[in-house]
């Protein structure tokens, strides 16, 4: 075999890498697609999720609570006596030689 050209090396090289490459695809082509060659970008966007139906909202109402120096609730009152609620708390601070309190909290209405 003789001396090659330049150009017929570059001519021969670009060949072979182009067959490589056939090969290659037809190997790729031929393989049963796996969880490994998915793109997980494109499965998250097609998953579908149910939607939740939406909470009805509860309706709240304020009740006064008279609470003893745990925080536990005592006694609890409808939101216009607030009068009877602090006689109450005034009532059970005495007697009881402990402190209690007043606060309002929210309860479900029923």
């Amino acid at each position: 075999m003789g001396h090659m050209s330049n150009r017929e090396r570059i001519t021969r090289a670009a060949e072979e890498a182009r067959l490589t490459e056939v090969d290659k695809v037809a190997k790729k082509a031929a393989k049963p697609a796996t969880k490994a060659t998915v793109n997980p970008a494109v499965k998250a966007a097609t998953r579908v999720r149910p939607k939740r139906a939406p909470k009805a909202p509860v309706r709240m109402k304020v009740v006064w609570d008279v609470c003893n120096g745990a925080g536990q609730a005592v006694q609890t009152f409808a939101y216009p006596d607030k009068a009877a609620a602090e006689a109450a708390t005034l009532a059970l601070t005495r007697s009881t030689g402990g402190a209690h309190t007043l606060r309002p909290s929210k309860v479900p209405m029923e």
